[in-house]
C-alpha cells in the first residue's frame, strides 16, 4: 500500500477550513510520521470523498445504459469515492438471493466503495430481516422505472417492522394522485415532456411525504425521504424533524419546469423539476440546515431512449460525476460554505448510514479523499461524459471548481482529468 502526504493545501471539514498536511499510510489517515512521499497540494483544497447515497448503476439487466466500470469512473472522476446503488435492477434486488448475486456481480469492477440497498416489495420483511451487509432499504411509494410501487397499506408495515439499526429510504409520490392526474393531461393523447410535472404534480409528493413522516412519528422510527422537490415538502419534513432526514438532487436545485422548452425529456425524471419557487425554496431550507445530504438519483438512460416521444421516453438523467463541480462552483459563488458542503456530501451521508471510517481526514478513517482547484474553470462536455449513457443534462454550463485528484483507500483513482489505477472499491457494510 501506498504511503504519502498531501502538504500545502487547506483541508475542509465539517467545523471549517484549516491549513494542515494529511498523512495517509495503509490505505488510511495517520499521524504525522517520517519517510513519507510528499504530494504537494498547494493552492488546493483536500476534501472528504464525496458519499453520492442515491445512484442507480443498472447492473443487473440495464447493463446497455450504465456498468460498474462506467459508473464507477464517473464516480471518481468527480470526487464522489462512495456511492450506495438503488436495488430497481432487473431482477430487483429484493432478496438475500438476488443480493449474493449482484454482490458477485460488482466484485472486483468498482474504482469507488459501494454499499446496496435492498428493495421492499409489500412482501419481503423476512428477506429484510435475514439480509447482511445492506446500507439501507428503498420503498417505492409509486411507480418510477421498473414499476416496484406498494400500496399506500403496505407502506406502515415497513416501518412498523424493519429492524431499527436499518435506514429506512423512501421515494414519496402518491400513485393514485399520480393516475388521476394522467388521465386527465394525456386524455388527448401526444403530450409534450412539460406535462411530467403536472402529471406527477407537487400535491403527489406532498400526500405521501406528510404520510410517511406521520407514521415515522406514530412508530418513532427514524425515515429517510429521497429527492425532496418542493417547498412544501421541506417545511413538513422540518416539522417531523425529530423522525425524518431527506435529501435533495442537484438537478431539483438548477432546472425548473421552464427547462423544458430546450432540454425536453433530457430532465424528465421522477419526481419532476419544478417551478422556479421551490427551487428557491429547497435552497432556502438547504442554507437553514434543514437537508442533511446532497445525493444526484444518478439514473442513466440512453440518447435513444431520451429521444423517445415524452410517454416512451423513461425518467431519470445521470448525474454522480458532476455533483461535487456543481457545489463547488456554488461555494465560489458564494451561495454555499465549504464547511456546508462536507457536511452535506460527506460527514452526514456517513452518520446517516452508519458507514464507520468514511466522511473524515482524521486519524483511523478511510483514505478517501478528493483535492480540488476550486480556481478551475471548465464548461461540461458531451465527450468529457464517462457514464455508458454518453449525455448530461448539465453540457454547456460552466462550473468553477473541480477535482484534480482522488484517492480511494489510500490508492490513486483520478488524477487531472484522467482516471488512472486500479478498480480497488469495497463494500463498506458487508460482512
Amino acid at each position: 500500500m501506498s504511503k504519502f502526504v498531501l502538504k500545502n493545501g487547506e483541508v475542509a471539514s465539517g467545523k471549517g477550513v484549516e491549513m494542515r498536511d494529511v498523512y495517509v499510510e495503509d490505505g488510511k489517515i495517520v499521524e504525522a510520521g517520517p519517510d513519507f512521499e510528499v504530494i504537494d497540494c498547494s493552492g488546493k483544497v483536500i476534501l472528504p470523498g464525496v458519499i453520492d447515497a442515491h445512484v442507480h448503476f443498472r447492473e443487473p439487466g440495464h447493463d446497455y445504459k450504465e456498468d460498474w466500470e462506467t459508473g464507477s469512473a464517473a464516480a471518481v472522476a468527480g470526487g464522489v469515492t462512495t456511492v450506495l446503488d438503488m436495488p430497481n435492477n432487473n431482477p430487483p434486488t429484493a432478496t438475500v438471493a438476488s443480493l449474493e448475486a449482484k454482490r458477485e456481480l460488482i466484485a472486483g469492477r468498482a474504482y469507488c466503495n459501494y454499499g446496496l440497498y435492498l428493495l421492499y416489495d409489500g412482501e419481503n420483511i423476512e428477506e429484510i430481516k435475514a439480509a447482511e451487509g445492506i446500507c439501507a432499504v428503498k420503498t417505492y411509494c409509486a411507480n418510477s422505472t421498473g414499476d416496484m410501487g406498494i400500496g399506500p397499506e403496505k407502506i406502515e408495515k415497513i416501518i412498523e417492522r424493519a429492524p431499527r439499526s436499518l435506514p429506512l429510504v423512501f421515494h414519496c409520490e402518491d400513485e393514485g394522485c399520480i393516475e388521476g392526474k394522467a388521465a386527465e393531461y394525456l386524455a388527448e393523447g401526444v403530450a409534450p415532456a412539460s406535462v411530467h410535472s403536472k402529471i406527477r404534480a407537487p400535491e403527489c409528493a406532498l400526500m405521501m411525504v406528510e404520510r410517511v413522516c406521520k407514521l415515522a412519528k406514530k412508530h418513532q422510527r427514524k425515515v429517510h425521504i429521497a429527492h425532496a422537490s418542493t417547498d412544501a415538502e421541506m417545511d413538513v419534513i422540518e416539522e417531523y424533524r425529530e423522525w425524518v432526514t431527506c435529501e435533495v438532487t442537484p438537478h431539483h436545485l438548477l432546472f425548473s419546469d421552464d427547462d423544458y422548452e430546450y432540454l425536453d425529456n433530457f430532465i424528465k425524471v421522477n419526481p419532476p423539476v419544478r417551478e422556479r419557487g421551490d427551487i428557491f425554496g429547497l435552497w432556502k431550507h438547504l442554507k437553514m440546515g434543514n437537508v442533511d445530504i446532497l445525493a444526484t438519483d444518478h439514473a442513466p438512460h440512453t440518447l435513444e431512449e431520451k429521444e423517445e416521444s415524452y410517454g416512451r421516453a423513461p425518467s431519470g438523467m445521470p448525474g454522480v460525476q458532476y455533483l461535487l463541480p456543481i457545489f463547488l462552483n456554488a461555494v465560489n459563488d458564494e451561495g454555499l460554505q465549504l464547511e456546508e458542503l462536507v457536511r452535506l456530501g460527506c460527514e452526514n451521508p456517513a452518520r446517516l448510514f452508519n458507514l464507520q471510517g468514511k466522511g473524515f481526514l482524521e486519524p483511523g478513517y478511510d483514505a478517501d479523499i478528493v483535492v480540488v482547484d476550486m480556481e478551475k474553470e471548465h464548461k461540461v462536455a458531451r465527450a468529457d461524459v464517462l457514464s455508458k449513457c454518453g449525455w448530461s443534462p448539465y453540457e454547456d454550463m460552466a462550473f468553477k471548481g473541480w477535482p484534480v485528484l482522488t484517492f480511494v483507500g489510500g490508492e490513486k483513482v483520478f488524477e487531472d482529468g484522467k482516471v488512472v489505477g486500479e478498480k480497488v472499491g469495497k463494500e463498506v457494510l458487508k460482512y
